[in-house]
């Protein structure tokens, strides 16, 4: 979906930036999370990130677009 987002003259930059914040974003949660147990509980930190889950996908449901079907042309018409 990502590669569908962004308009053609700045796609490989904004690919580039959301594939390091991807990245950047699962070594974040990979390196925080044997402290973040150990500082709150393993049922407190899952409960956190069902919570961010929750949130993302309600994002989704009412900020994210819907791309099936359309053409590059219409979803960049339909963000714009």
């Amino acid at each position: 979906m990502i590669s569908e987002i962004f308009p053609l003259r700045i796609r490989g930059r904004g690919l580039s930036i959301a594939v390091l914040a991807n990245f950047a974003t699962n070594a974040l949660v990979t390196f925080a999370f044997s402290p973040l147990q150990e500082l709150v509980g393993a049922g407190i930190l899952f409960a956190a990130f069902g919570v961010i889950a929750l949130l993302s996908l309600v994002f989704i449901f009412l900020v994210v677009p819907e791309t099936k079907g359309l053409t590059l042309e219409e979803i960049e018409a339909k963000i714009l």
